[in-house]
């Protein structure tokens, strides 16, 4: 399992609400119809400790392997860069191996 997970930066002048309602409706919608997608989650930020950050929110994409990320996002370039276009300001990604040291609990 690799995963991608995004800093994100709503656009100049874009309310936290409106960033909240285009990256938690019409993008996550668009991120749903990715082919080999197998976990989703996004993370408004409401605070940051110490100095404020840049960041509005935090991404998490999940796929069987790097292979199957990067062909996911290929075959949705297009769409993905015109939809980001519309609310982000900025996106930074890192791909990264999780290690559970606890388990959060069974919903």
């Amino acid at each position: 399992m690799i995963k991608r997970m995004s800093l994100v930066r709503r656009k100049e002048g874009m309310s936290v609400a409106e960033f909240t309602e285009r990256w938690l409706g019409e993008h996550a919608a668009l991120i749903r119809e990715m082919p080999g997608l197998r976990g989703y989650r996004l993370d408004v930020v409401e605070s940051w400790q110490g100095e404020p950050e840049p960041w509005d929110g935090i991404g998490e994409l999940w796929f069987d392997s790097r292979e199957d990320l990067e062909a996911a996002f290929a075959s949705m370039a297009d769409e993905l860069a015109a939809n980001r276009a519309t609310f982000l300001s900025h996106a930074s990604a890192a791909w990264v191996q999780e290690h559970v040291i606890v388990r959060e609990p069974a919903a």
